[in-house]
């Protein structure tokens, strides 16, 4: 099982890997996010409802509290990448590695993400298997987790007018309402299906992965079907050893890192539209509209969902900000939280990639090294 895990096995798609994360591919999620923003502007743009926007200290205020609120959410994902881990790399080498993490994943759908492509940049850091496959997996189950449990408790609270604005009950099936049940269901079956295979009956995942890569139809995939099915064996393995401080540091930082990201745009809605009220109760509700507009963009088949977000919070929080400014909000949140990310990967990945390139290099130079 440990020679599937080695780093050069591991290392079998790296190339491609490797290559899926070439600066230019920056490109096409830029390209989409300005299409979004072209037609939203041509849609929706009022200039005499953005001359209403009043740029004061307050409102300059909000929006660094919304940054704020992002370096927050940053630490948080580093901290949990950090216990996970058990403090096998430093506290600011988990900040530099969450920055490849999101790189990859706003180059990718986000139905596909960037656990994959972590799988395989922990695993080059020189990651313990079975560390490697917990930090990818666990996070995944924890991701998922926080939309599969708080949803159900935000909608008693809440009810119909969460999922999108003048909703009235859950038989209005438009296409928000409608994208929602549907990818909180895909989320719910993903979700017990990782808990499931990690948390409960790995061993079921390993067999039925390895049967899986014996069938002639799928010998083409039959070496990552296998070390796919030693790496649940192995995750299973590392976190069933933890202790409890262990898991409540895991939730409670995936819990705080999710509740930054949702706040920043709470933030920045004040900042644009300053008569938002601040009581608690209008805040919560907003915050629960926008856990119920990232349910429904999980499953984007754009890169970062790129183009998509853009569009998807104008409609979102149309009846907390008018629609002609609500292009506004959606370049600040995307400006701080996607393009961002795209702008600090663009300058760590090149240096990090040409450090494997050479790694890659002298292990091929290098007799009795096994090169993929």
């Amino acid at each position: 099982m440990s020679e599937l895990l080695n780093p050069q096995s591991v290392d079998t798609d790296g190339h491609r890997i490797l290559h899926s994360l070439r600066i230019s591919r920056i490109l096409l999620p830029i390209a989409l996010g300005v299409a979004a923003v072209a037609y939203l502007f041509y849609r929706q743009f009022d200039p005499a409802q953005f001359r209403t926007i009043h740029w004061s200290a307050q409102a300059f205020a909000w929006i660094a509290l919304a940054l704020g609120l992002l370096v927050v959410r940053h630490l948080l994902a580093s901290y949990r990448m950090y216990t996970i881990t058990r403090g096998y790399f430093s506290f600011r080498k988990c900040i530099q590695l969450l920055v490849l993490w999101e790189f990859s994943g706003a180059l990718t759908p986000t139905s596909k993400g960037g656990p994959f492509v972590m799988l395989f940049v922990l695993t080059r850091e020189h990651l313990p298997a079975g560390r490697t496959a917990a930090a990818v997996f666990y996070t995944m189950i924890c991701d998922s987790g926080f939309f599969v449990l708080s949803l159900p408790i935000l909608l008693a609270v809440y009810g119909p007018p969460m999922l999108y604005p003048g909703m009235q009950s859950y038989q209005d099936v438009g296409l928000a309402s409608g994208a929602f049940f549907v990818t909180y269901g895909l989320m719910v079956l993903y979700w017990l299906l990782l808990v499931t295979l990690l948390m409960l009956r790995p061993v079921y995942a390993q067999r039925a992965l390895h049967w899986m890569a014996r069938h002639r139809w799928l010998s083409r995939w039959a070496v990552q079907l296998n070390r796919l099915g030693d790496e649940f064996a192995l995750a299973a393995g590392e976190i069933r050893q933890q202790n409890w401080r262990y898991h409540l540091r895991i939730v409670l930082s995936t819990v705080g890192a999710w509740t930054s990201k949702f706040l920043l745009i709470n933030a920045l809605i004040i900042a644009i539209v300053p008569s938002t009220p601040l009581d608690g109760a209008t805040q919560a509700f907003l915050y629960a509209r926008l856990v119920a507009m990232f349910t429904i963009m999980s499953f984007s088949p754009t890169p970062g969902g790129a183009g998509l977000a853009e569009v998807a919070l104008s409609g979102f929080i149309s009846d907390f900000v008018p629609t002609g400014i609500g292009l506004v909000v959606a370049l600040l949140w995307r400006g701080m939280a996607f393009y961002g990310y795209l702008l600090l990967g663009a300058l760590i990945v090149p240096g990090w990639v040409s450090r494997q390139l050479a790694s890659r290099k002298v292990q091929k130079q290098t007799p009795g090294i096994e090169t993929p």
